[in-house]
């Protein structure tokens, strides 16, 4: 993980939302919690936009996608 950073994101805007994302070679690197505070929308609807982008070849899933265990309570 040589080149990585941490940047903090301040909207200003309407929401005063803060996240701490990685920038990693110039890709800026969000787990699905963010996009769902960054755009405002449930994370099913993150879920599919991302499935559609793998489906449709635009990204690989291999190379961007990071699987961790959640443990269920």
């Amino acid at each position: 993980m040589e080149n990585a950073e941490i940047v903090i994101y301040h909207d200003t805007q309407n929401t005063n939302l803060q996240l701490e994302v990685r920038v990693e070679d110039e890709t800026v690197w969000l787990t699905q919690a963010q996009m769902v505070d960054l755009f405002g929308r449930e994370r099913s609807v993150i879920t599919k936009h991302i499935n559609n982008i793998f489906k449709e070849n635009e990204l690989a899933e291999k190379s961007n996608v990071h699987f961790l265990h959640t443990a269920i309570f």
